[in-house]
């Protein structure tokens, strides 16, 4: 029963995530060799509605950054990493009037980037800051979106967890035989 426990408690490590405020999601995706996207998606769970946003790209492990999608009623653009500044590249977004309100949750932002440096893509600073005085609101690192899975995959899980927890109901007492 322990190992059940166990296992249902990383199963909902796995596909349960815990509220953050105001947070910037992702999905990253390899476009082929050292060419990636990152989707992101903006949540709001404060209590102002937020209106701009930026998200740092380390110089050195990033560079040819292109907006590759932008929500609707909001302007993206990049500053690529400039090494002879030096200073980290931006994705930056401001609203043209499609305000991020308390509770509203939005997607449709992405970039595509080479990436230098070794494994994969990972979290990102960010800051949600106000657009007439450039004052950082909320900052932060950008946390990975957790996919989940197709039901035949867990379905697939859940059949084998069902079947573990049967055969360890049913584990056979052996008992040494004396000559």
């Amino acid at each position: 029963m322990k190992t059940i426990r166990t296992i249902s408690g990383l199963f909902l490590l796995l596909f349960v995530q815990s509220a953050f405020a105001n947070t910037i999601f992702y999905t990253v995706d390899n476009l082929g060799g050292n060419r990636w996207e990152y989707n992101y998606t903006l949540e709001n769970t404060g209590a102002d509605p937020l209106e701009a946003f930026s998200i740092f790209f380390d110089l050195g492990v990033y560079e040819n950054l292109t907006v590759t999608g932008s929500a609707a009623d909001w302007d993206s653009l990049v500053f690529q990493p400039d090494p002879g500044l030096p200073d980290d590249g931006i994705f930056d977004s401001l609203s043209l009037g499609g305000l991020l309100n308390p509770g509203d949750i939005l997607g449709g932002f992405s970039v595509a980037f080479d990436f230098l440096g070794i494994g994969m893509p990972a979290d990102q600073f960010f800051e949600f800051y106000d657009p007439v005085d450039f004052s950082a609101i909320v900052d932060g690192l950008t946390i990975e979106q957790v996919r989940v899975p197709e039901p035949a995959t867990l379905g697939l899980l859940l059949s084998g967890l069902l079947l573990l927890a049967f055969r360890m109901r049913r584990k056979p007492v052996s008992r040494a035989k004396n000559h």
